[in-house]
C-alpha cells in the first residue's frame, strides 16, 4: 500500500525534468530545453517541501526547524559526496577532464558554488560538475523559506505577501540586468535572481492547503492547462535577450501552476497518466543522482571518443551509465538512510 504522504505525478514530473536536462546535455540542446528542466525541478522542490511543511503544521501546530535541516543534509549530501569522490577518482585517472580543486569542491559540498563559479578566484571544477550551481540555489532558498512559512502559518502575513515577493524578485531581476548590467549567466545561476522559480511552487502548495479549491474541475479548466503549455512554448521560442533574463522565469512560474495543479490533483486524467507509469516513477526516484552524475558521464564519453555528443549512441550509453549509477547509489547509500530520516520528525512520537 502506498504511504498517504505520496503525492501522485511528482515522480513522473521529476522524470520529465531530468529527461529534458539529460537530453539537452547529451548534445541536443538546440532541440530540447534543458534550462526548462531545471526550472521545473525548482518549482517541484518548492511545491513538495511546502506541502510537507503544511502537513507538519497541521499535525503538530509547529515546525521542527532543526529536524528539517538535518533531513535536508541526509537527503542531499550522501549522493553528492559519492558523486564527487567518483568524479575525483575518474579525473585523477585521466578518464575525464579536470583537476580536483579543494576550494571548488568545498563550494560544491557546502552549497555556494553558484556564486563561487561566478566570482571566485581560480575556479577549476571537474568537467561535468558545473551543474551543481542549482543545488546551491535550492539550499539558499531553504535557509529563508521555513521562517517565511512560519510567518504565514501563524497568520502574521498572508498569501498575498508571497505574490508581492514574486513581483519584487522580478523587479530585482530586471534591475540587475537592465541597470547593473548583469550577464545572462549571472542572472541564470544567482540565488537572488532565481529565488522565485522555487517560490512559485511554494505558492501553489499554499493554495492547495487552503480549504477552498480555487481551480475549476479539469473539464472546465482545460483551457488553463492549454494556456500554461502555450506560455511555456512561448518562453522557449521567443529569444529576445532581455526577456530571457527577466520576464521569462516569471512567465514559466505562472505557466507551471495549472500544469502542476491538475497533474497532482487529476493523475487519472489521460494526459497525466504517463507521469504515473512505473518506469517514470522509478526514473523520478533516481532523478537527483542522475542529475548529479549525468554530465560527468556525457563529457567523459565524448572526451574518450566513445560516443559523440548529439548522437543516439551517446543517449543510450550515457543514459544506461547514469541510471545504473543512480540506482546503485539509491540502493546502497540513500535507501539505508530512509528509516533515520523518517524518525527525525523533531516532534514527540505517539506511544
Amino acid at each position: 500500500m502506498k504511504s498517504t504522504s505520496y503525492i501522485p505525478s511528482l515522480d513522473g514530473i521529476r522524470a520529465v525534468s531530468i529527461l529534458l536536462v539529460f537530453v539537452a546535455h547529451a548534445g541536443f540542446n538546440h532541440i530540447v530545453p534543458g534550462g526548462l528542466g531545471v526550472t521545473i525541478f525548482f518549482f517541484l522542490s518548492g511545491y513538495l517541501i511546502t506541502t510537507l511543511l503544511c502537513r507538519e503544521w497541521e499535525t503538530h501546530n509547529a515546525i521542527a526547524l532543526k529536524a528539517f535541516y538535518v533531513r535536508r543534509v541526509l537527503r542531499l549530501s550522501p549522493p553528492i559526496i559519492v558523486t564527487l569522490l567518483v568524479s575525483i577518482a575518474l579525473a585523477s585517472a585521466g578518464v575525464i577532464q579536470g583537476t580536483p580543486d579543494m576550494s571548488t569542491l568545498f563550494s560544491q559540498i557546502f552549497f555556494y558554488f553558484n556564486y563561487y563559479s561566478l566570482y571566485g578566484d581560480g575556479v577549476a571544477t571537474i568537467s561535468g560538475l558545473g551543474i551543481l550551481w542549482s543545488l546551491a540555489v535550492e539550499e539558499h532558498f531553504y535557509f529563508i523559506w521555513p521562517a517565511l512559512f512560519l510567518l504565514i502559518a501563524r497568520g502574521h502575513i498572508g498569501l498575498r505577501s508571497v505574490g508581492v515577493l514574486l513581483v519584487v524578485i522580478l523587479a530585482w531581476r530586471c534591475f540587475r540586468f537592465l541597470v547593473l548590467g548583469s550577464t545572462f549567466q549571472e542572472i541564470y545561476v544567482s540565488t537572488d535572481t532565481r529565488f522565485d522559480s522555487i517560490l512559485y511552487g511554494c505558492f501553489l502548495a499554499l493554495l492547495h492547503a487552503r480549504p477552498v479549491d480555487v481551480f475549476p474541475p479539469l473539464k472546465s479548466g482545460i483551457w488553463l492547462v492549454l494556456a500554461g503549455g502555450a506560455a511555456l512554448v512561448f518562453t522557449l521560442v521567443f529569444r529576445d535577450d532581455t526577456f530571457r533574463s527577466t520576464l521569462r522565469y516569471s512567465v514559466q512560474g505562472v505557466a507551471l501552476i495549472p500544469l502542476f495543479h491538475y497533474a497532482v490533483k487529476r493523475p487519472d486524467a489521460l494526459m497525466f497518466q504517463p507521469l504515473n507509469w512505473a518506469f517514470m516513477r522509478k526514473l523520478g526516484l533516481w532523478s537527483y543522482t542522475i542529475y548529479l552524475i549525468h554530465y560527468v558521464i556525457i563529457l567523459g564519453l565524448a572526451y574518450n571518443g566513445i560516443a559523440a555528443e548529439g548522437s543516439v549512441q551517446m543517449l543510450i550509453l550515457a543514459g544506461a551509465l547514469s541510471v545504473g549509477f543512480a540506482a546503485s547509489v539509491y540502493r546502497f547509500v540513500e535507501a539505508p538512510l530512509h528509516p533515520l530520516r523518517r524518525r527525525l520528525t523533531g516532534h514527540a512520537q505517539a506511544a
